[in-house]
């Protein structure tokens, strides 16, 4: 069987979809993809490198800052902590226990959902955390140096849909893979 260059260059294109090819090519598409995902890679370890100048792993900083900012002075459940960071509540969990016994939170019995722990920062975590004020300042002026108000308004939109589209993607991939194994198992 012969395929024609048109049909062969089809085939080879990562997106389908027309607002983002450009005269029937995707390259443009490929280059933004591969600077987002190096973006992508880039905040992991910006996170970990912040997370290491008080002590602790990049989640467990990341934690420490959800804690503190959408339960300041007040506590915070680790589902909802879970359902902030996209992550799974086990996963969660461990991690806070770990921040427990660095006493850098308080664990406490949600008496309204005696299910669930409440979390709070310690004295000993508000200071740790605050010590890094200055330089998650630094970091985020420069990330950000070149964005005027109404870019980080936009960027803000877009990453908003990124984060739901990428959730519905991975649903799409788990189901292909799904599908492949059943493929791979009756053959």
């Amino acid at each position: 069987m012969t395929i024609d260059k048109h049909t062969a260059a089809a085939v080879d294109l990562t997106i389908t979809r027309p607002e983002f090819l450009t005269d029937g090519s995707d390259a443009d598409f490929r280059s933004f993809i591969y600077g987002l995902l190096i973006s992508s890679l880039h905040m992991g370890k910006l996170r970990d490198q912040i997370g290491d100048l008080i002590g602790v792993n990049g989640i467990q900083y990341h934690i420490l800052a959800v804690i503190s900012e959408k339960a300041p002075g007040g506590s915070i459940t680790v589902g909802e902590v879970a359902k902030i960071l996209r992550a799974g509540s086990t996963h969660i969990t461990m991690e806070t226990g770990k921040l427990f016994k660095q006493g850098l939170i308080e664990k406490k019995p949600n008496q309204l959902d005696r299910r669930s722990i409440l979390l709070s920062l310690s004295d000993k975590g508000r200071t740790v955390l605050g010590s890094v004020a200055k330089s998650r300042q630094e970091i985020n002026n420069t990330i950000f140096g070149g964005f005027s108000k109404k870019d980080f308004e936009y960027f803000q939109v877009l990453i908003k849909k990124m984060v739901s589209t990428t959730s519905q993607a991975i649903s799409v991939a788990e189901k292909i893979k799904a599908e492949t194994k059943i493929r791979s198992d009756v053959a």
